[in-house]
């Protein structure tokens, strides 16, 4: 028989759970340090699943036994929607928070997403600001999505440059605010009515126009240096940062962790 609580106005319920998803591949050394991004969140009431599609299971987190951690390793390769959709249907949380395994979440960081959706009663959240760390040109910069005009730089696999983006050359950059899924957090249900499509490049382009026609979506800026997107020579996407700040500055933006963030910058180059 279930049981059903009642809350007086003196007791705070508790929080929601969160599932965190991390599809990978080939990158134990950034699981580990994920792992330690996770683990010191302050939004506690949390599970974390993994599905590592690599020729051969990560053996530090094959072997893992720790409470509220689930390693799956597939033995076919599988497209980063399909790694999607699995990690989803075997949570357990109210909500989906994707981790990527090699960018930098600060502790602060599901606890605010979190209050954002609960607050304004929103389905999906993501950040539509945020730093950036290049470690092919060795370049810290910030880009806000929502400003699509004017100076930028242009973080590309094939090199780095500028370019002055004007009301006649932006449409692309129109809906850039809802793209990049390493901050995408949002409820259960919307996933139960939208999956991934199956396939490696855009799956996150697709599933957040279906959400944000369909659901109520928020996006958020950073304004306290809530994560740090990595770029490194095996990174895929591209980035076109407003502002090139001092490199100094990333360990002061992301204290306490700046020993922590060294030894995953080194890892990423």
């Amino acid at each position: 028989m279930r049981t059903r609580f009642h809350y007086s106005a003196a007791v705070t319920p508790p929080a929601p759970l969160v599932s965190i998803i991390t599809p990978t591949y080939r990158r134990p050394q950034f699981l580990a340090q994920t792992r330690r991004w996770i683990e010191a969140q302050t939004h506690r009431n949390i599970e974390w699943l993994i599905l590592d599609d690599s020729p051969e299971p990560c053996t530090e987190f094959a072997s893992l036994s720790a409470p509220d951690i689930y390693y799956e390793h597939a033995p076919e390769k599988l497209s980063i929607g399909e790694k999607r959709n699995r990690l989803v249907a075997r949570s357990r949380g109210k909500y989906i928070a994707h981790f990527d395994d090699d960018d930098y979440y600060a502790p602060g960081y599901l606890a605010t997403m979190v209050r954002h959706l609960e607050e304004n009663d929103a389905d999906f959240a993501n950040l539509s600001s945020w730093y950036l760390y290049d470690l092919r040109y060795d370049l810290f910069g910030f880009w806000n999505l929502r400003l699509t005009t004017g100076l930028h730089y242009l973080c590309y696999a094939d090199g780095l440059r500028m370019h002055n983006f004007t009301p006649q050359n932006n449409a692309a950059l129109a809906t850039n605010h809802l793209g990049f899924g390493f901050t995408y957090v949002y409820k259960k249900s919307l996933w139960e009515a939208i999956p991934f499509p199956d396939k490696d490049w855009g799956e996150d382009r697709e599933f957040v126009n279906a959400a944000v026609a369909r659901f109520k979506a928020l996006s958020i800026t950073d304004q306290s240096a809530l994560v740090l997107h990595v770029l490194h020579k095996g990174s895929t996407s591209a980035c076109f940062p407003q502002y090139h700040l001092p490199a100094f500055l990333a360990a002061a933006l992301f204290e306490p962790y700046n020993d922590c963030l060294a030894v995953f910058l080194k890892q990423g180059a």
